[in-house]
């Protein structure tokens, strides 16, 4: 009798063990837990558009606040500091899982990074090989018809 109730209580244990570890289901989270686990999922591409914009390498350290803010319109609002000491602010999207919407720098961090002065948002890693790709097959078919730009 007490080792059944003893295993009993065991497999009670473990089985609430499990369930608390697997964690809350999509709908049973809040949005602000929602907004939180896309922000951590964004991350690698946060880091990435850094990166991109980080002409003169001056970029260090990267530390993403753990609390996110939800705009009225549903955006992600996601604040960094580069290297202790700059700020950088992201807005996030749910419907574009492949890039951050809008970013902002501070002024001064914009200078040190060298893209002060673009117009245009850098490319990233994968759109510059596009781009060069495109061009040497578009010379290769011209090349074939004997156009030359």
């Amino acid at each position: 009798m007490k080792k059944k109730f003893l295993t009993s209580l065991f497999l009670l244990l473990v089985l609430s063990t499990f369930l608390v570890a697997c964690g809350k289901d999509d709908e049973e989270m809040s949005d602000q837990e929602k907004a939180e686990k896309f922000a951590e999922e964004m991350k690698p591409k946060m880091e990435e558009r850094i990166h991109a914009e980080d002409y003169n390498n001056f970029v260090k350290t990267i530390k993403f606040e753990k609390n996110v803010e939800i705009s009225p319109m549903g955006g992600v609002f996601v604040h960094a500091t580069i290297n202790d000491k700059y700020d950088v602010s992201f807005t996030l999207n749910y419907n574009d899982k492949n890039d951050v919407a809008t970013y902002s720098f501070d002024d001064e961090l914009a200078k040190k990074m060298g893209n002060f002065d673009k117009d245009k948002p850098a490319p990233l890693p994968n759109e510059k090989n596009t781009s060069q790709n495109t061009s040497s097959e578009l010379k290769i078919i011209l090349s074939k018809y004997k156009l030359n730009l």
